[in-house]
Order: structure tokens, then sequence, then C-alpha cells
């Protein structure tokens, strides 16, 4: 048995104009405040130094405003509008938003294909009013839904009449009427037999041709569909291009469109209603403890680790405690989250008893499958584990902010040859990202002082170590010196070295207990400074 095909086309031709509307509602900041409910809205964006009108409501387009006016010009057509920067990214990611919530009707939703690949290739800003919609493919949903004509109405109640609704056997079709029809009023065509009429006096723009063939075809006297179906297929391949012949089909049915159905975000999520409550500190760590496993075991199924875990627990008040828990690195060990997871619950204040616990996994990625066995070039990886889960419980203890790595940076000044930055920003390898000034184990000292301290002493050449050194209070006899080692300004950075940094001229020393201090005299100044101790 052949199920008959059904798309559902929902248009929104003011759709950034409703976002803005609802972002205000909500109580988003605006750059010039809250407008007057009956004020009109203007969008602009910056083209060639000029504040142009990207996107307006129906009452600025009714007064004359029109998509690439000069904004001053608007301004004196509309006076007191409310004028906001046109922002294409939030926009798309409202309508995406709105088409995972369209899931709940058909497993296969699409956002317009065009929209799509605008927004892969960072043009969406290009990209005209006539592209912001939502498919969705109804095939075999009829019973669920009571038909497509139901399906459209009840859509179109619970989006307050804000779009345009088609639903056709083709996607081409269903694209086509939505684009030409009127909100409030779905259209609905149940057989490809029907297609043709009701395509009839679209213009030719509704087949998703670029506006170049439509002149064209106006130029010869054809501006309608029902025109172009008039016409011999080969002679419109010929004379407008395999595009046009191409649409139209698809629009017919006789060629079968593709849809890029958007993939269903993944909640991993456990919750437990306990009846009666708990209210005995032991039972609701162990609860906690198998809610974390259950949930360790659904990422595992679904082969993906989280970073980021947010518990609750309600109590029977309604009352709520949350706690969150940002990990360093992912983990699938249940019994290395338990002893995390322990002294957090320790710290949570909760009154009366717990009738609702939920843990929640966020920052989900997949996860690498790997058979070490057999692997090439295998090494354990016991100690990057054991790393992993001291990372972990400091950052879960101490703050994901606090707990910061060293790295590895390009440039041959001691203070500027590595940095501080935080645990989850830090990249896995530094060789990877840029390379670094390399240095034998001996060549620097172990330990570098975070700021060259000053010491008094004299050489008796320019370019001979010193003979002795006063370094805190002490006088310290120096037996041996190896240098000097020049290290010049970064001469590509003049506009920070000029006052920042000058010649230093560095020297091995070794004192009469043994250590090797590394200090170095200012070319500038002529003073002289310890920056580092072998140990």
């Amino acid at each position: 048995m052949c199920l008959k095909r059904a798309y559902l086309c929902a248009y929104f031709p003011e759709w950034s104009v409703q976002v803005t509307k609802r972002r205000l509602r909500l109580g988003s900041s605006a750059p010039e405040g809250r407008p007057r409910p009956e004020a009109p809205i203007l969008l602009v964006q910056e083209v060639s130094q000029q504040q142009v009108v990207r996107r307006c409501c129906p009452l600025a387009q009714r007064a004359g405003v029109r998509i690439g006016m000069p904004l001053p010009l608007a301004r004196a057509i509309v006076p007191g509008a409310y004028v906001e920067a046109f922002d294409p990214g939030r926009d798309y990611s409202a309508l995406y938003a709105l088409a995972e919530w369209c899931l709940r009707f058909s497993p296969l939703v699409a956002v317009d294909d065009v929209l799509c690949h605008a927004r892969a290739s960072g043009t969406l800003n290009q990209i005209g009013p006539l592209h912001y919609g939502i498919i969705i493919d109804t095939t075999g949903t009829d019973k669920i839904h009571g038909g497509s004509q139901a399906l459209a109405e009840s859509l179109n109640a619970l989006l307050n009449n804000t779009a345009h609704i088609a639903v056709a056997p083709t996607l081409g079709a269903a694209w086509a009427l939505s684009r030409n029809g009127a909100p409030g009023m779905p259209i609905v065509i149940g057989s490809r037999e029907e297609i043709p009429q009701a395509l009839a006096l679209l213009p030719t723009q509704a087949l998703r041709i670029d506006p170049k063939t439509s002149a064209l075809l106006a130029d010869v006297g054809v501006s309608t569909v029902g025109q172009l179906l008039g016409l011999p297929r080969r002679a419109l391949s010929q004379r407008f291009g395999k595009l046009l012949l191409y649409r139209l089909e698809q629009a017919l049915g006789s060629i079968e469109e593709r849809l890029n159905a958007i993939a269903p975000r993944r909640e991993f999520r456990a919750q437990r209603i306990f009846e009666p409550p708990l209210s005995s500190r032991k039972s609701i760590v162990t609860a906690i403890n198998h809610l974390f496993a259950a949930l360790i075991a659904q990422l595992r199924g679904c082969h993906a680790r989280a970073t980021f875990f947010v518990l609750a627990l309600h109590d029977s008040s309604g009352a709520a405690s949350s706690k969150e828990l940002p990990l360093s690195s992912a983990t699938d060990d249940i019994r290395h989250l338990a002893t995390i997871v322990g002294p957090v619950i320790e710290s949570m204040n909760f009154f009366g008893e717990v009738r609702r616990i939920s843990i929640h996994a966020g920052l989900v990625g997949s996860t690498a499958q790997e058979q070490p066995a057999l692997s090439t070039g295998h090494v354990e990886r016991g100690t990057d584990r054991s790393r992993g889960e001291l990372m972990n419980a400091l950052t879960v203890r101490l703050g994901k902010a606090r707990v910061c790595r060293a790295t590895l940076a390009n440039s041959h000044i001691p203070e500027r040859s590595f940095a501080f930055s935080p645990e989850s920003e830090a990249p896995a390898t530094t060789s990877l990202q840029q390379p670094v000034v390399a240095y034998g184990l001996r060549e620097r000292p172990s330990l570098l002082f975070a700021k060259p301290e000053p010491v008094t002493t004299i050489a008796m050449l320019p370019d001979k170590p010193p003979s002795f050194l006063y370094w805190r209070g002490k006088k310290l006899r120096l037996i041996t010196g190896i240098g000097p080692e020049r290290i010049a300004p970064e001469w590509w950075r003049a506009h920070l070295e000029s006052s920042s940094f000058s010649e230093r001229d560095y020297f091995k020393v070794q004192d009469e207990l043994g250590r090797w201090l590394w200090v170095y005299r200012d070319q500038g100044t002529l003073a002289w400074f310890i920056h580092g101790v072998w140990s």
C-alpha cells in the first residue's frame, strides 16, 4: 500500500518583526527603550556605510516604507517608529526552535532549504523574508490529526493566525501556495491532479526560480504558472535553462524532492517521585546515586558523555533546591561521580521531606569508540583517567573559573612563554594549536618567579657573570657562571615593547651552596635581577 504524500508549509512573512515584538513583550532590553504599542517597527542594517531598512511591520508598509529604503527617509514617512538592528541569526534560531516544537505533529520537520544553506554559509543577511518558513511532512498522519484540513486549521489557531499555511501532495506546490495565500485561510490540496489548476494563477516566482529567469519570462509575456504549463517543456529548457523545468516538475510531482529534516534534540534526564517522601539524608543520597547511575546508562546507550549536570531536590511544599555540577572532563564512571556528588549534597540546604529528585545532563557530546586491545600503538590511559577524575573533583569543589592549567605560548620572552587558562578552555594539546619555542630541560629554571626580584651585584666585565649577589638581605658568593644569553624584545610588537621590555643579558650562576640561579642585567637601566632558580 502506497501512502499519499502530504506536505504542510507554514510561511511567516513578518517573522523578524514578530520575533522583535515577542522579545519586547517579554521584557528584553531594547536599545531605544520600549516602544508604544501602536508604534511602527523598523529593523535596519548598515549597507555601504548607510542604515537601510531590512524588515518593517505592516503598519510601516502601509505608510509607504519599503525594504532597502534609507533609514532617514523611513523615519520621515513614519515619525516615532521604533528602530532596532536587524539580527538574522536571532531570527533563524527562533524559527528553528519553532520547527523543533512542530515535531509533535510529525517526526519529519524542516526549515526552508535556502535559509538552512544561508545559515551554514554565513549569508543569512542576504536572504529575504520569502524563505522564513517551516515544512512538515504529514504523510500517514491523517488518522492522528483528523485529516489535513483539521491539522492546518489547528496549527493556524496555535500560531495565532500569523502564518500562511498550505497543504499539498508535493513540497513545491505547498511552498508556492503558502507564499501566495492569506493568513487565517489554510489552502489544502488532496491529490496531484488538482495541482495544475491550483497553481495556474500564481506568478512564476512561486516556483522558486531566480528573479532573472522570472524577468526573462515576463519579457515574452509569461507571468503566471498557468501560461508556463501551456508551453512545450523542451523549449522551456532550451531557452530559460534546466532549473525552470526542474522546479516545475518538482511542483507537479514528476520529480521527487528531498526534505532535509531537522534532528530532534535528545534530552538526558533522570527523575523519580517518592511516595511517601524521603526524610533521611542517607536515603536521599542513595536515591541520587541510583538516578546518576540510570542517567549514565542513558548516556552510554547513546554513545554520549556529559560535562555538566543539574541536580534538583523538590520538597513536599513545592520548594526546590538545585545545584550545578560542572565537570572539567566527561566521565562515565559512576563510582567517581559518586565521590563528587557526596560533598555537593552535604553543602545543599533543603528542609522537610524530599518528594521528587531530578538530574539533567547538559553539554552532551559524542564519545569516540576504540578497541584498545587491537589498536596500533596503544598506550595505557590510566594516568589520563586519574588526572581527569582529579580535575573533575577540583572543578566541582572550587569552581570552574578557579581551576587553570599552564599552557605554552609562542614567545621567547620568559614571562610570555606560558599562560594560565581555565581548564575547560585549555586545548587538549598545544602542538596542534601553534608552534612553541622548544628548550631543553636544563636550559630554563624549574622555578620561574612571577616577577623578577632586584639584586645588587658587580660584574668585572660587561660580558662576564657577576662574582657575588646581595639577594633577600644576604650576600651570596658565586663560584661559577655561564653566559651571557641575550634576549631581545619582540620587534614585531614594537607598540608594546617600547616601554615594557628592553634587552636582557641572562647568566646561569652557581652559589657556594650549590644552587643554580638565573640572573640578568637590563641593558636599558643596567640593573640586575634574579628571574628563577633550578631546584
